[in-house]
């Protein structure tokens, strides 16, 4: 599966299913009919045993609802035996989803980064999603939040997010921070409870920052969370450093 460039019209690229799988002379390979994206991810969402696939679709749409949703979202195919069909229809989250924090407002670029990974512990992977256009205290100051995978019930049920403007974070929100560039997760540390990264491209005149929230016994928390800035692992302090990466910012 990959996602390609924006198509014709589209507010994402189209959603190709195994294309190395279909030779050039066999044409155009199929492709996810219901929905688009730019960035993908994919984990076992819902506990089947069957890996899901996640889409960011931060773009905005020319008609909302037709294609896109306004400030993005984020789009879930559920994986089975067989895989995806082509016409399968995904579930979509916005931030106007019940139980997701925050309201869908235009150019918020919700779904422009995005994570899959099991954060709090309970075998089914988590949504991990950047919104770095977010205007929050300040104008594009960004957020992320987290959507944890569910069994049974609707997606967003118990979702959480984290900004600069979060108790316990490091730093301030500040205009064009673009925090939630780029989202991760992992343990490093070989305590059992995974960390949650994220990267705000243009902190700091674009040097760039990455924050470390810890694991914790049920998520990661703002407890306790570090900020790395260029300085403080050996770079340039200066403008186009990007530490965490650059993402999606160069295309929404």
């Amino acid at each position: 599966m990959n996602v390609s460039s924006r198509g014709s019209g589209d507010s994402g690229g189209l959603i190709f299913v195994n294309p190395e799988d279909y030779p050039a002379s066999a044409g155009f390979p199929p492709h996810l009919e219901k929905g688009n994206g730019l960035i993908s991810a994919t984990g076992d969402i819902n506990g089947d045993g069957y890996a899901d696939l996640a889409v960011g679709d931060p773009d905005e749409p020319d008609v909302a609802g037709a294609d896109g949703m306004t400030g993005g979202r984020v789009l879930v195919w559920y994986g089975s035996a067989s895989g995806i069909a082509s016409d399968a229809k995904p579930t979509q989250i916005t931030q106007d989803t019940a139980g997701v924090p925050g309201a869908s407002e235009k150019e918020d670029a919700f779904g422009g980064a995005l994570a899959v990974a099991d954060l709090n512990r309970d075998g089914l992977a988590d949504l991990v999603i950047g919104s770095p256009f977010e205007d929050l205290a300040k104008p594009r100051a960004g957020q992320v939040t987290v959507v944890p995978g569910r069994r049974t019930g609707t997606l967003g049920t118990g979702s959480y997010s984290f900004s600069q403007d979060t108790a316990g974070v490091p730093g301030a929100s500040e205009t064009d921070d673009f925090f939630g560039t780029t989202v991760s997760a992992g343990d490093i540390n070989k305590d059992g409870k995974p960390e949650l990264f994220v990267g705000a491209a243009s902190e700091n005149n674009s040097t760039g920052a990455v924050w470390v929230f810890p694991g914790a016994s049920s998520r990661p928390t703002a407890t306790g969370s570090r900020l790395f800035t260029a300085a403080s692992v050996g770079l340039t302090q200066d403008n186009g450093t990007l530490l965490g990466g650059n993402g999606l910012l160069w295309v929404i």
